[in-house]
């Protein structure tokens, strides 16, 4: 079949490789002009995103990720409370789009497109690119995110809902922290708990992939309850006015909430922390929120990753969960052709990851709580 994908990050990059597995012809559409290379931070790979890497023949644990062996809990003044053995890949959303990237000739992806429109006919989706052009299409695949247009198209009346709580998010070379400090975080997922907030970081591979010592770079989250809006407005402001929606890139906080992160961090955090934060040259801003779209599948529209549904980041699962989205729906689509119960096919696909998502959501959730994190749900 024909497959338009929209979106090219992890979550469209996963589901082009394993719909050209299966015998498919894809086309993805990405907005960005350049790729999305030098996006995002840390990320923990588990086994479901590792062994569909290296199923494709690319990117093995000892290649893609950065080794953790402890998990370190930290008291208020910097002392070690806790110390226990915990073994995790972690890994940076740069490593994993860039292997992904290379698995892919490089005219499936159609950079500086946006798919502006859709409709679902008899037999197949029409699309518009850039308001436009107009191509069709056996069946579309929306990847594009947390904000999805797509679904919005889709399902005009749903509105995801925010979880009361931030995620202020920073990565720093290795090469430029005190020796000492690298030395205190090394090997382990570092955390501090407070009454209202939650503070990690733990090593990850460089820009280019690198994961010796010394080119490697720290990332960190520090997750904080934040129920006024009016404040959370002026956090998702970035430094020219605009008001984002969910999250603010590296290099666009503005000078009031970057005042605002440190002063925090000077009140709140030890002095390794603090230290960390301080040598971040462009700290990021993530508010956390809840979606799950109402269907997966709306005739020959699916939704995967994000797209379909967000679970909070205490899993640290979503790249596996990208990965598994597209390999059932390839598994879904396998053998068929454009003649088929394409629509049967995919509301089944459907109903069945709705099905086995429904844990994981609950178990980010009361991760959260566990934490003191957001509101509380029953």
């Amino acid at each position: 079949m024909k497959i338009a994908i929209v979106g090219g990050s992890i979550a469209g990059l996963a589901t082009a490789l394993t719909l050209r597995c299966v015998g498919h012809e894809v086309t993805i559409f990405e907005r960005t002009a350049a790729g999305m290379r030098g996006h995002g931070g840390g990320v923990a790979v588990l086994r479901q995103m590792m062994r569909f890497l290296e199923q494709h023949g690319h990117a093995t644990r000892k290649t893609l990720a950065v080794p953790v062996e402890w998990r370190r809990w930290l008291a208020s003044d910097g002392s070690l409370i806790e110390e226990s053995r915990e073994i995790v890949p972690f890994s940076s959303w740069d490593a994993v789009y860039r292997s992904l990237s290379e698995m892919l000739p490089p005219d499936v992806v159609r950079y500086g497109e946006a798919v502006t429109n859709l409709r679902n006919r008899q037999g197949g989706v029409e699309i518009e690119i850039n308001g436009r052009e107009t191509l069709a299409a056996d069946l579309l695949i929306a990847a594009d995110g947390a904000g999805s247009g797509m679904r919005a198209m889709l399902f005009p009346d749903y509105r995801s809902s925010y979880a009361g709580y931030l995620a202020w998010r920073g990565v720093v070379e290795e090469a430029r922290l005190p020796a000492p400090l690298v030395a205190e975080l090394d090997n382990s997922i570092t955390l501090l708990r407070e009454r209202d907030a939650l503070f990690m970081t733990f090593p990850i591979p460089a820009l280019d992939g690198a994961i010796e010592p010394g080119k490697r770079r720290f990332n960190w989250l520090w997750y904080r309850n934040e129920p006024d809006a009016a404040t959370l407005s002026r956090h998702l402001t970035d430094r020219e006015g605009h008001r984002h929606h969910a999250s603010v890139s590296p290099g666009g906080l503005s000078a009031e909430a970057t005042a605002y992160l440190h002063d925090c961090a000077r009140a709140r955090l030890p002095p390794a922390l603090q230290q960390l934060m301080t040598h971040t040259q462009a700290p990021f801003l993530q508010a956390i929120f809840d979606a799950s779209s109402p269907s997966f599948a709306v005739g020959r529209v699916a939704l995967v990753g994000d797209a379909a549904c967000t679970v909070r980041p205490h899993t640290a699962s979503g790249t596996s969960k990208a990965a598994d989205d597209a390999i059932t729906l390839a598994q879904a689509l396998s053998g068929l052709n454009p003649a088929d119960d394409i629509d049967g096919a995919l509301a089944t696909w459907s109903t069945a990851r709705r099905m086995a998502l429904g844990p994981l959501i609950a178990k980010g959730k009361q991760l959260a709580q566990s934490f003191g994190l957001g509101a509380i749900t029953q």
